[in-house]
């Protein structure tokens, strides 16, 4: 391939990715993040392929507590000679946990996945100031195994 045709094929890969609101990389595992009272702002640090789809963990922090997300959608804009898109059955778990052992809950839920973003809101609410609260986002469909993403937030004093 000639270098034209290289830059050509990253530049169409990474409008791709930036059309299907994906980021190129994937930020599996734990990201500790410290949040700040005065912000109660949507953050989204955590993400990865699960059962070919994209899966995105986001959460919001607020003076005395946290909320969790997990978001489902399509890894990528579909081709255009690819046949329509098949619905598909999707079993979603959000887990989320004080650290120290303390749980906050978990979602479990089966949902018909039909190209369009399906939210899963997670268990949430006041914990004390200082905790740090850590949520894992598992999606399984099609005999796929998980790859379950997570992401920790220190709840501000």
């Amino acid at each position: 391939m000639t270098r034209k045709m290289l830059t050509t094929a990253a530049a169409t890969g990474a409008l791709a990715l930036a059309l299907a609101g994906a980021t190129p990389a994937v930020a599996a595992g734990t990201a500790a993040t410290t949040a700040t009272a005065e912000t109660a702002t949507e953050v989204c640090d955590a993400s990865g392929l699960q059962s070919g789809l994209w899966t995105k963990l986001c959460y919001t922090v607020t003076e005395d507590g946290v909320q969790f997300t997990g978001r489902i959608g399509l890894a990528g804009p579909p081709s255009p000679d690819s046949p329509p898109l098949r619905t598909k059955l999707v079993d979603a778990a959000l887990t989320t946990d004080i650290e120290g052992g303390e749980s906050l809950g978990t979602v479990q839920q089966s949902l018909l996945f039909r190209a369009t973003t399906l939210e899963i809101a997670g268990y949430g609410g006041t914990v004390p100031c200082g905790s740090t609260v850590t949520a894992t986002f598992s999606v399984s469909a099609d005999g796929w195994y998980t790859h379950p993403i997570s992401t920790s937030v220190v709840v501000p004093c």
